[in-house]
């Protein structure tokens, strides 16, 4: 949601009598979000119209479903939804917080890699969106790095929003009046290259752990610097989706810690019931490597705050290479 483009041409036009929209700052497929200034209440906001001649039914359900599930979910990791209407020529638009930042796709291609602590972070603010969707039982369906908005904050960590819930799908024992609309058996809903195996597949017997899926899709790309499944078409990713080992993280990145190696694996088990059952328990695992995290970063900088007031105060005379052995063999220990 970062402005892409805002000609100095484009011509203010009020909607809903509210809301003047005052330049374009993304695209979709479907749709159009705009800068708009609400009139009402003197503030910022993003809307989001379908474009002029998108007449498919499924476009028009996806922006519907979007308006109820945001609005619905009230999460400060959530992008908030705050009205939703229709245009005299019929297209539904939504009204959205309007967030200045970058995705985590942007990010992770300026950057390269997140550090452990960095892809932790926004792993457990996912997960604590995750886990609101799910308690309402909304499953998102498309958890990825577009969907995954970075919002800075002076003094703290960025804060996360997950956006688009277009394509969610709900856990109910009924279907949702309009889930015929969005989903047919053996169609593939999604981004395959973060799309669960009975996802990818077309299947429509899953539940929350296709989004948790996702996650450790995401969190194995932040740390290692390359995408999980790839391929030059979509068949080929999925392909790889269902048949391809995955090298883990610590022979791409043997400086990642043990521990995270094993949560990423565990949240990526190809088989549904070996992965994570729900986003608290995937985010106690990370809690604890945080934890483990911080612990290990304090005590290295504590040894070397040690380490350079004795080469001061005792002539610098101790061995350089005395301090990162000393400090590499409690790390082993604990990996183990």
């Amino acid at each position: 949601m970062n402005p892409r483009s805002s000609p100095a041409s484009f011509r203010p036009v009020i909607i809903a009598g509210r809301y003047e929209l005052r330049g374009e700052i993304g695209r979709g497929g479907c749709a159009i979000i705009y800068e708009a200034r609400d009139a009402r209440l003197g503030r910022s906001v993003a809307v989001k119209i379908v474009k002029h001649g998108v007449t498919d039914a499924s476009a028009h359900a996806r922006l519907a479903r979007e308006a109820r599930a945001g609005a619905a979910i009230h999460h400060p990791n959530v992008c908030a939804v705050t009205d939703a209407g229709c245009l005299d020529d019929g297209r539904p638009f939504i009204v959205m917080e309007r967030l200045h930042g970058e995705t985590l796709t942007s990010l992770v291609q300026r950057v390269g890699v997140l550090g452990a602590e960095d892809a932790v972070e926004v792993a457990l603010q996912l997960l604590s969106a995750l886990d609101a969707a799910h308690q309402l039982q909304v499953v998102h369906r498309d958890v990825k790095p577009d969907n995954v908005f970075l919002v800075p904050r002076a003094g703290c960590a960025a804060l996360v929003k997950l956006l688009d819930f277009g394509m969610c799908r709900r856990t109910a024992p009924a279907p949702v009046p309009d889930d015929a609309t969005l989903t047919r058996a053996g169609q593939v809903v999604g981004t395959p290259e973060y799309m669960a195996p009975e996802q990818v597949s077309g299947k429509r017997e899953f539940d929350a752990r296709i989004d948790l899926y996702a996650t450790g899709v995401i969190l194995y790309e932040c740390l290692s610097g390359r995408r999980a499944f790839f391929g030059d078409d979509v068949r080929q990713v999925v392909v790889s989706v269902l048949t391809k080992p995955l090298p883990p993280l610590r022979s791409i990145r043997p400086e990642v810690p043990l521990i995270l190696d094993r949560i990423v694996a565990r949240a990526m088990e190809r088989e549904s019931s070996f992965r994570y059952r729900a986003a608290g328990e995937f985010q106690a695992d990370l809690l604890e490597a945080k934890a483990r995290l911080m612990e290990r970063r304090f005590r290295t900088e504590r040894s070397y705050n040690s380490y350079e007031m004795d080469g001061i105060e005792g002539g610098g005379d101790r061995d350089d290479w005395e301090l990162p052995t000393r400090e590499l063999r409690p790390q082993s220990r604990r990996a183990g």
